[in-house]
């Protein structure tokens, strides 16, 4: 006889502290919770997770790759959305050379995944590069300063 196997979810208390109370406003707060990946030797992709209100759930490190890439799952970004209930999420990742400037490849990332989310009805909100004590953002990039 062959058993199901079960699928636990657990949530455990991360690395990071969370100074924001309640809604996320703009890219400069997910940048003060996560600057510190600036120092990271490894480009390391985030998931930061939010409920449709803009609160934050959770966040998972969903890759961690070498000096100068990291590999991104797109199953593994809506795993986390879905069993998380969020409606809506921000990818952040570090740059170790220091620039805070988008590669080509992470603009055809961003657009691969604006594309992927629609069809999972979820929202890519931004896509947050940290560098040197300064980051970049997509979504300040493409629609002014503020989430709401």
């Amino acid at each position: 006889m062959q058993y199901l196997k079960k699928l636990q979810l657990e949530f455990v208390k991360g690395e990071f502290k969370n100074p924001i109370k309640g809604q996320v406003r703009e890219p400069a707060q997910i940048f003060s919770v996560f600057k510190d990946i600036k120092d990271w030797t490894k480009e390391t992709l985030i998931g930061v997770y939010l409920n449709d209100t803009l609160e934050m759930n959770s966040y998972e490190i969903l890759s961690v790759g070498a000096s100068s890439f990291s590999v991104v799952v797109p199953d593994e970004i809506f795993r986390s959305a879905i069993l998380t209930n969020s409606q809506n999420y921000i990818l952040i990742h570090n740059h170790p050379s220091g620039k805070a400037s988008p590669s080509d490849e992470d603009r055809e990332v961003m657009e691969v995944l604006k594309e992927q989310s629609q069809i999972m009805h979820r929202c890519l909100l931004d896509f947050i590069i940290v560098g040197d004590g300064a980051y970049w953002s997509m979504f300040e990039e493409e629609n002014g300063k503020e989430y709401i």
